[in-house]
């Protein structure tokens, strides 16, 4: 290693700079130098910043990939979603990488689009790169042999918001038989006659529960769900529209509860209500699932049923990392849904 008379690094010998230089030039040892760049809690604020300065002065890039094969981890987690179309998933990838990020922990995103070949595809890539775990949503019509890969390499992983059938996992979600009751609940209580659930993939175990909870309450009422308009839809906004515009143009008449799938699905609904001079709160009460952002702020802002996107992802990358940490297998923890009422069921905003 050659330096000018400042005691700067030359440029062109930067690539030989090693820890134990980084060390030696902070004053400190290679391990606590080591301990620094893997983010270790043990290590003092001013120790870190002097081993930091150190490293930018004499130009050390740390080589992670190295460290990981070393220690057998590689400090990435994997996280596989439908897609980031649906603003409940942006939510979670937000909350999920917001809980990692003190814990050192890099998130690699995978959008399986909803294709289980395309989920094994993606799951066998984060295996090759040694994700030291993963978190899930399963794409629709996965079965449970997609977790086998998983399983055989002892990776630990978590299901989000899904239940695969025979899957014996840890699972982190909502109660979606008692939101869709919460649902069905308030609409009788305005004195909806006539009822619908539109929308959601057909045949996924979210939609069955929810449905299924909706359709108890609407039954012991004494009415029944308005099939023409109890449709199966993609989970988006523009799916919505163009179910309703549809239904509409054929002079469909609207029920008077409607609970769609989705706040997006919602958004397209209302949009599609909107446009056939029909209004939202008055000829038609309207109720999502999810509770995002959006659905406060949309005109008019969205009644929903609250399924803590948010304190999902941090509470499922949470018991990931003690997962990992542990050896052990994360604990499942089942959300109670909550009902928040806004202009969409007639609600002032």
């Amino acid at each position: 290693m050659t330096t000018t008379r400042r005691g700067r690094v030359n440029t062109e010998s930067r690539a030989a700079v090693t820890l134990s230089d980084v060390a030696r030039h902070a004053g400190y040892s290679r391990s606590t130098a080591s301990l620094v760049f893997q983010e270790s809690p043990l290590v003092a604020a001013s120790t870190r910043d002097r081993v930091l300065a150190a490293a930018a002065e004499l130009g050390y890039v740390y080589n992670r990939r190295a460290a990981s094969l070393r220690m057998q981890r590689s400090n990435t987690i994997g996280l596989l979603i439908g897609g980031l179309s649906n603003p409940f998933f942006a939510e979670l990838v937000e909350s999920v990488e917001e809980e990692l990020a003190p814990s050192g922990y890099t998130v690699l995103l995978g959008n399986t689009l909803d294709d289980p070949s395309r989920q094994e595809m993606l799951i066998r890539t984060l295996l090759e790169y040694r994700i030291d775990g993963l978190l899930v949503v399963p794409a629709v019509g996965a079965t449970a042999g997609f977790a086998a890969p998983l399983d055989r390499l002892g990776v630990p992983y978590i299901v989000l918001t899904r239940h695969v059938e025979g899957l014996e996992s840890p699972y982190v979600g909502s109660d979606d038989r008692r939101a869709g009751q919460l649902a069905a609940e308030h609409l009788v209580a305005h004195g909806c006659s006539r009822f619908a659930y539109f929308g959601g993939p057909e045949h996924v175990y979210v939609r069955r529960e929810r449905r299924a909870g909706f359709e108890e309450i609407v039954q012991q009422s004494g009415h029944e769900l308005d099939e023409r308009w109890s449709v199966t839809t993609r989970t988006a906004s523009s799916a919505g529209y163009a179910a309703a515009a549809e239904l509409l143009r054929e002079r469909r008449e609207i029920p008077d509860g409607m609970v769609c799938h989705s706040d997006a699905i919602a958004f397209g609904l209302m949009r599609a209500v909107q446009d056939a001079g029909l209004r939202v709160g008055e000829d038609v009460r309207v109720i999502g699932f999810d509770d995002v952002e959006s659905a406060r702020n949309w005109s008019p802002s969205l009644t929903s049923i609250s399924v803590e996107a948010r304190e999902m992802g941090h509470e499922a990358a949470r018991r990931l990392v003690q997962a990992i940490a542990t050896g052990r297998p994360a604990d499942s923890l089942i959300f109670q849904p909550s009902l928040q009422v806004r202009e969409s069921c007639g609600e002032e905003s």
